[in-house]
């Protein structure tokens, strides 16, 4: 069995403040050990539940936060800044589904801790073919292009309930409860890392109720930017990208990852 984790780091277990999130900021040294044992709890119970090969993605901001020499020898880690049609590397189809750990809700969403999509001071929100997407959609659709099904997603009740709404079938796991961008009732973080055993093993008992996710074009991408000067910046040749406002852009294509490259 093999199966395919992408890690972000606001849905860790402890982590609620912007000075958690961030290089150089000062609680990012204890945070970098937070994310980095509670993607080893994972990747023990992958393990356990008979998993042969796991590739673990950094899919947080610079994408070089886990302590390295901390990291569980079970699986082959990816860290490192990769582009967006890259975004998984060594993904493909012989994977058996993905896990998106550690992950928050869209850009809007309310009660939910740090909520954003791809960037807080680049974009307000996004809506792909009419409907407001964050990055729960748009990573399951890129895991999804493989045939490989989302199995679980972990992260704060704001992140289960999007989840569940976008995917059918997921199992969810809830790491902290939101009370505000900045505040959430939290779980320990020892608590967290047992109960993800048993969460893991309930993912993998359910994986056939998970179908692969894929978001059907052409694409109409209508990005709302956190400033009219980045909207001016993107523009519009009046075809393909159009500027529907001071703060909004809309991009159209047949493929995402290129709709997606050119709004962001």
């Amino acid at each position: 069995m093999k199966i395919y984790v992408s890690v972000d780091m606001e849905g860790i277990a402890g982590i609620a403040l912007p000075e958690q999130l961030k290089r150089g900021d000062y609680f990012y040294q204890e945070s970098r050990q937070l994310l980095t044992r509670e993607t080893n709890a994972v990747v023990e119970a992958l393990l356990e539940a008979g998993a042969t090969e796991i590739i673990v993605k950094d899919a947080h901001a610079s994408g070089f936060n886990f302590v390295p020499d901390l990291l569980h020898p079970g699986a082959t880690y990816c860290m490192g800044a990769t582009r967006l049609s890259e975004r998984f590397p060594g993904l493909d189809s012989t994977f058996d589904g993905a896990f998106l750990i550690g992950y928050h809700g869209m850009a809007g969403t309310e009660r939910a801790v740090r909520d954003h999509t791809f960037s807080s001071a680049s974009y307000q929100y996004l809506k792909l073919n009419g409907k407001l997407v964050g990055e729960i959609a748009i990573d399951a659709h890129l895991f999804g292009r493989h045939g490989v099904p989302v199995l679980l997603v972990t992260g704060d009740d704001a992140t289960c309930r999007e989840a569940e709404a976008t995917l059918d079938g997921v199992a969810v796991y809830e790491t902290k409860r939101a009370v505000g961008r900045h505040a959430a009732l939290m779980k320990a973080p020892q608590q967290v890392r047992q109960e993800l055993r048993e969460a893991v093993q309930k993912a993998i008992l359910q994986q056939d109720r998970c179908k692969p996710y894929v978001i059907e074009g052409p694409y109409e991408l209508v990005v709302r930017y956190a400033s009219t000067d980045i909207a001016e910046r993107k523009g519009g040749d009046g075809d393909r990208s159009v500027k529907l406002n001071g703060y909004e852009v809309l991009f159209q294509d047949d493929d995402l990852i290129r709709v997606l490259g050119r709004g962001m």
